[in-house]
């Protein structure tokens, strides 16, 4: 070794050395001083395209003239298929009347089928424009299923986009090509269509899945004895829970049908009617695992919030959930749970899984649960329109056929057959009016007596109809948009503010009662009318023949109605008149006053 040697090494270490500190202190420099927020790879977020019920309506051919009593899937009723009959019961629309409906894609029928053997029949959808040209044209055909039994049927059609505009008119109707016999009832027509949803907003979990229950079909709920035609929040069926009944229907699901992760939050919603004081309903949510152990349970009883008797009172519940013992396979239920068991009626439940996201600048206090009241614009004369409810009133005839309380009078025995006048014929302090009775060349009067809460016979005799100075309403009704020659005019102050409103009630198919008032366009309909507090399950509705007679009965301010309901036996009944009444034992006949529902 020279004697250099020694030194140049050392430089050559501490030149290392330092090269390597450098190289340390700049990549710990540069660790420390990245930036808080990272760059975002800002990738274009894409909208989801979801499918959805524009309009659904439902057939059930109780109330429908052309109906038969032979078989039904429910109720009473079904539509009868023969050889004289090709072309069967139409469920016409126009494409202007469906909600949004330039999103629609699809029409879906739902149907319950009955026939003793194959029959060759279609299921047919058509659109026709203005002047009747067909733009599209589809049939599905009527499978049996197994004979003589009621099977389900269900067909679906494409729309093209040329087929969408507002004043085509979408037709749908069974083809019975060769003329055989079979049953059609319980028919639904749902029209669907496309929403665009942003996945910006939207999350598995915060998006929430909601499910909206209203009874009308039982599909996705356990335990459904309780549900029946009777008073409903929507529609005609609803949860019946008399008797001391304790549960009603049950909504079960494993999480994974749900979310694709397990989520923090439920919330749920039903309507609640007591028909009596001091309910004790409780909505209920719990979750099980894999070895139906108890993972959660939680209630909320309308003892916590008031429920006014013979009123729909809607019943809210939200609670978090312990997700961390949570897995996809635990298993989430919903229960309506009448503790009290006391006399209710439920119906419209709405469920929301998981977490609704707050919108800025908009308060978290919102409903989650207000969807169902939510997801339609009112607009003049278009459908949906509210329910305006009739209450019953007692008048101590025991809901009996006779308007009084002498149930073995012929005279007080009321029937649709009969005609009726009425006006303030007796002038006296009540200025209530009076009712008479045309029969059989016979007039018999009838007035309410407050002092005993019920009608009484005032006078009867023959031949005296000119010597009567009735009032007859004479409303002329010029809008033709609204009113059909077929349509039966009550004209009255239904709710006692000394404004007119007019009942408009029609029965070509179904028993159709709305409620109006005229305004500066003509016509406005205020809503669909619908009776309650009636016992039992007598809603006037459900009747094959019923006669209504308006007036100032019980109020000298507040028009009442007086409706007739009687079952007919007749083969070739008409709803004008029969000629043998039927008593049925679940639907009695009776003569029942009925008045306006506060607003």
């Amino acid at each position: 070794m020279s004697e250099n040697s020694f030194p140049k090494k050392m430089v050559t270490g501490l030149l290392i050395l330092i090269i390597s500190g450098f190289l340390i202190a700049y990549f710990f420099l540069r660790k420390n001083n990245t930036p808080d927020v990272l760059p975002v790879n800002k990738e274009l977020t894409k909208d989801s395209v979801i499918t959805k019920s524009l309009l659904k309506e439902n057939f059930d051919f109780e109330n429908f003239d052309g109906a038969t009593n032979e078989k039904a899937a429910s109720g009473k009723k079904s539509y009868k298929l023969t050889a004289a009959i090709e072309y069967g019961f139409g469920a016409n629309k126009f494409i202007k009347d469906i909600p949004n409906y330039q999103n629609l894609k699809t029409i879906e029928l739902d149907m319950k089928c009955w026939m003793k053997k194959k029959v060759d029949a279609v299921y047919v959808v058509s659109v026709e424009d203005a002047k009747g040209k067909s733009i599209y044209w589809e049939s599905k055909p009527i499978d049996r299923g197994k004979n003589e039994e009621w099977c389900n049927l269900h067909c679906a059609y494409v729309l093209k986009p040329e087929a969408i505009n507002a004043e085509y008119i979408i037709k749908i109707y069974p083809w019975n090509k060769t003329k055989k016999e079979f049953y059609i009832d319980d028919l639904v027509v749902d029209y669907k269509g496309t929403e665009m949803i942003n996945s910006a907003v939207s999350t598995a979990q915060s998006s929430g899945t909601n499910y909206f229950y209203d009874f009308e079909k039982t599909d996705g709920l356990t335990g459904t004895e309780s549900i029946k035609k009777t008073t409903a929040h929507s529609g005609i069926m609803a949860c019946d829970l008399t008797g001391g009944r304790e549960y009603g229907p049950l909504v079960i699901k494993k999480v994974g049908e749900i979310s694709n992760t397990p989520f923090k939050k439920i919330s749920t919603s039903v309507w609640v009617y007591p028909l009596t004081d001091k309910p004790n309903l409780v909505l209920t949510a719990s979750i099980t695992n894999e070895k139906n152990e108890n993972l959660f349970w939680n209630g909320k009883s309308t003892e916590t919030s008031p429920c006014p008797k013979n009123k729909w009172t809607k019943l809210n519940m939200s609670c978090d959930l312990p997700v961390d013992k949570i897995t996809l396979e635990s298993k989430i239920q919903v229960n309506v749970w009448n503790k009290g068991k006391t006399d209710l009626i439920v119906d419209d439940m709405e469920i929301v899984y998981g977490e609704s996201t707050d919108r800025r600048g908009e308060a978290s206090t919102i409903d989650a649960n207000t969807i169902y009241e939510k997801k339609y614009v009112s607009q003049r004369n278009k459908p949906p329109f509210k329910t305006i409810y009739f209450v019953k009133q007692e008048i101590n005839n025991g809901n009996s056929t006779c308007i009084t309380a002498d149930k073995n009078n012929p005279s007080a025995d009321f029937s649709p057959n009969d005609e009726y006048l009425v006006g303030d014929f007796i002038k006296d302090k009540n200025n209530l009016d009076e009712l008479v009775c045309i029969r059989n060349n016979k007039l018999t009067m009838f007035s309410y007596a407050p002092e005993s809460k019920g009608f009484k016979l005032v006078w009867e005799g023959t031949n005296c109809l000119d010597s009567l100075k009735h009032k007859i309403g004479n409303t002329n009704l010029n809008n033709k948009s609204e009113f059909k020659s077929t349509d039966i005019i009550y004209d009255g102050n239904y709710y006692g503010d000394g404004k007119n409103e007019f009942l408009k009630l029609n029965t070509d198919w179904r028993f159709d009662l709305k409620l109006l008032e005229k305004d500066k366009d003509g016509y406005s309909i205020l809503g669909n009318v619908d009776f309650k507090g009636y016992p039992n399950d007598n809603n006037p509705k459900y009747y094959e023949f019923v006669k209504i007679v308006a007036g100032k009965f019980i109020d000298s301010k507040k028009t009442s109605l007086i409706v007739m309901m009687r079952n007919c036996a007749d083969d070739n009944f008409k709803g004008i008149h029969c000629n043998q009444f039927e008593n049925l034992p679940s639907m009695p006949n009776s003569t029942q006053l009925y008045s306006l529902e506060d607003k």
